[in-house]
Protein backbone atom coordinates (compact mmCIF):
# COMPACT_ATOMS: atom_id res chain seq x y z
CA UNK A 1 0.00 0.00 0.00
CA UNK A 2 3.03 2.42 0.54
CA UNK A 3 3.83 2.02 -3.10
CA UNK A 4 0.62 3.10 -4.29
CA UNK A 5 0.90 5.84 -2.18
CA UNK A 6 4.45 6.70 -2.50
CA UNK A 7 3.92 6.50 -6.32
CA UNK A 8 0.96 8.36 -6.33
CA UNK A 9 2.66 11.63 -4.94
CA UNK A 10 5.62 11.85 -7.24
CA UNK A 11 3.22 11.25 -10.10
CA UNK A 12 1.04 14.19 -8.39
CA UNK A 13 4.46 15.99 -7.48
CA UNK A 14 5.94 15.68 -10.68
CA UNK A 15 2.88 16.98 -12.52
CA UNK A 16 2.29 19.94 -10.52
CA UNK A 17 5.74 21.37 -10.93
CA UNK A 18 5.61 21.10 -14.42
CA UNK A 19 2.02 22.20 -15.09
CA UNK A 20 3.05 25.20 -13.04
CA UNK A 21 6.35 26.05 -14.78
CA UNK A 22 4.59 25.47 -18.26
CA UNK A 23 2.11 27.68 -17.09
CA UNK A 24 4.58 30.54 -15.90
CA UNK A 25 6.77 30.06 -18.95
CA UNK A 26 3.57 30.64 -21.50
CA UNK A 27 2.74 33.20 -19.41
CA UNK A 28 6.31 34.86 -19.56
CA UNK A 29 6.27 34.81 -22.88
CA UNK A 30 2.68 35.84 -23.74
CA UNK A 31 3.47 38.86 -21.93
CA UNK A 32 6.75 39.40 -23.30
CA UNK A 33 5.44 39.30 -26.98
CA UNK A 34 2.42 41.32 -26.50
CA UNK A 35 4.07 44.02 -25.34
CA UNK A 36 7.54 44.12 -27.20
CA UNK A 37 6.00 42.52 -30.77
CA UNK A 38 2.75 43.60 -30.17
CA UNK A 39 1.61 40.12 -30.60
CA UNK A 40 -0.81 37.72 -28.89
CA UNK A 41 -0.74 33.62 -29.12
CA UNK A 42 -4.81 33.18 -29.75
CA UNK A 43 -4.16 29.90 -27.90
CA UNK A 44 -2.51 30.76 -24.63
CA UNK A 45 -6.14 31.86 -22.60
CA UNK A 46 -7.25 27.73 -23.90
CA UNK A 47 -4.50 25.81 -22.50
CA UNK A 48 -4.36 28.60 -19.66
CA UNK A 49 -7.62 27.48 -18.95
CA UNK A 50 -7.16 24.06 -19.25
CA UNK A 51 -3.75 23.68 -17.10
CA UNK A 52 -5.87 25.70 -14.54
CA UNK A 53 -8.29 22.89 -14.23
CA UNK A 54 -5.45 20.46 -14.06
CA UNK A 55 -3.55 22.57 -10.91
CA UNK A 56 -6.97 23.00 -9.29
CA UNK A 57 -7.93 18.84 -9.38
CA UNK A 58 -3.91 18.13 -8.94
CA UNK A 59 -4.28 20.60 -5.63
CA UNK A 60 -6.76 19.34 -4.17
CA UNK A 61 -6.05 15.79 -4.87
CA UNK A 62 -2.82 16.62 -2.33
CA UNK A 63 -5.02 18.75 -0.32
CA UNK A 64 -6.39 15.45 1.24
CA UNK A 65 -3.04 13.95 1.24
CA UNK A 66 -1.67 17.13 3.32
CA UNK A 67 -5.12 17.38 5.27
CA UNK A 68 -4.97 20.94 4.56
CA UNK A 69 -9.57 21.24 3.24
CA UNK A 70 -11.55 23.02 5.24
CA UNK A 71 -13.28 20.88 7.63
CA UNK A 72 -16.48 21.25 10.09
CA UNK A 73 -14.84 19.64 13.02
CA UNK A 74 -16.37 20.89 15.85
CA UNK A 75 -18.53 18.09 16.86
CA UNK A 76 -16.14 15.82 16.03
CA UNK A 77 -12.72 17.30 17.75
CA UNK A 78 -15.18 17.30 21.24
CA UNK A 79 -15.96 13.13 21.16
CA UNK A 80 -14.26 10.76 22.61
CA UNK A 81 -11.25 8.69 21.77
CA UNK A 82 -13.38 5.85 19.72
CA UNK A 83 -16.24 7.96 18.41
CA UNK A 84 -14.00 10.44 17.05
CA UNK A 85 -12.08 7.94 14.93
CA UNK A 86 -15.59 6.14 13.93
CA UNK A 87 -16.41 9.58 12.67
CA UNK A 88 -13.26 10.48 11.21
CA UNK A 89 -13.28 7.02 9.50
CA UNK A 90 -17.07 7.06 7.96
CA UNK A 91 -16.39 10.31 6.63
CA UNK A 92 -13.11 9.40 4.86
CA UNK A 93 -14.99 6.29 3.61
CA UNK A 94 -18.06 8.24 2.82
CA UNK A 95 -15.53 10.89 0.80
CA UNK A 96 -13.25 8.00 -1.00
CA UNK A 97 -17.04 6.53 -2.17
CA UNK A 98 -18.19 9.99 -3.85
CA UNK A 99 -14.92 10.84 -5.60
CA UNK A 100 -14.40 7.06 -7.24
CA UNK A 101 -18.48 8.10 -8.47
CA UNK A 102 -16.96 11.22 -9.25
CA UNK A 103 -13.92 9.25 -10.99
CA UNK A 104 -16.51 6.88 -12.98
CA UNK A 105 -19.34 9.77 -13.99
CA UNK A 106 -16.18 11.45 -15.83
CA UNK A 107 -14.58 8.69 -17.21
CA UNK A 108 -18.00 7.87 -19.16
CA UNK A 109 -17.74 11.79 -20.33
CA UNK A 110 -14.35 11.40 -21.16
CA UNK A 111 -14.89 7.77 -22.86
CA UNK A 112 -17.74 9.82 -25.03
CA UNK A 113 -15.86 12.88 -25.59
CA UNK A 114 -13.40 10.09 -27.22
CA UNK A 115 -16.16 8.99 -28.87
CA UNK A 116 -17.19 11.97 -30.45
CA UNK A 117 -13.93 12.73 -31.51
CA UNK A 118 -14.58 16.99 -31.10
CA UNK A 119 -11.67 19.21 -30.78
CA UNK A 120 -10.85 22.21 -29.08
CA UNK A 121 -11.31 25.60 -30.72
CA UNK A 122 -7.82 26.97 -31.29
CA UNK A 123 -5.40 24.29 -30.30
CA UNK A 124 -6.92 21.25 -32.20
CA UNK A 125 -6.36 18.98 -29.71
CA UNK A 126 -9.10 16.84 -28.74
CA UNK A 127 -11.52 16.85 -25.91
CA UNK A 128 -11.29 13.89 -24.09
CA UNK A 129 -7.61 15.09 -22.95
CA UNK A 130 -8.98 18.20 -21.50
CA UNK A 131 -11.32 16.16 -19.85
CA UNK A 132 -9.08 13.91 -18.87
CA UNK A 133 -7.47 15.40 -15.08
CA UNK A 134 -11.29 15.13 -13.54
CA UNK A 135 -11.66 11.29 -13.74
CA UNK A 136 -8.06 11.13 -12.85
CA UNK A 137 -7.49 12.91 -9.96
CA UNK A 138 -10.63 12.36 -8.68
CA UNK A 139 -9.53 8.28 -8.49
CA UNK A 140 -6.36 10.35 -6.79
CA UNK A 141 -8.80 11.75 -4.20
CA UNK A 142 -10.67 8.50 -3.69
CA UNK A 143 -7.76 6.22 -3.04
CA UNK A 144 -5.81 9.22 -0.58
CA UNK A 145 -9.51 8.78 1.40
CA UNK A 146 -9.56 5.32 1.72
CA UNK A 147 -5.58 5.41 3.14
CA UNK A 148 -6.57 7.81 5.05
CA UNK A 149 -10.19 5.75 6.38
CA UNK A 150 -7.56 2.88 6.84
CA UNK A 151 -5.21 4.87 9.40
CA UNK A 152 -8.39 5.70 11.25
CA UNK A 153 -9.23 2.15 11.25
CA UNK A 154 -6.23 1.55 12.79
CA UNK A 155 -6.31 3.83 15.40
CA UNK A 156 -9.88 2.23 16.52
CA UNK A 157 -9.00 -1.72 16.52
CA UNK A 158 -7.63 -2.92 20.14
CA UNK A 159 -4.95 -4.23 19.17
CA UNK A 160 -3.40 -0.51 18.39
CA UNK A 161 -5.03 0.99 21.41
CA UNK A 162 -2.91 -1.02 23.59
CA UNK A 163 0.05 0.50 22.27
CA UNK A 164 -1.65 3.94 22.08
Amino acid sequence: MQRIYDTIDRIENLTLVWTILTLALIGFVQVISRYLFNYSFTWFEELGRYLGVLIAFLGASMGVKTGTHFTMDLIVSHLKHPWQQLTKLFTACLSALFFFIVAWYSWHLVAKMHGYGTTSPTMQIPMYIAYLPVPVFSGFMGIRFLIKALGFAKKISPRTREVI
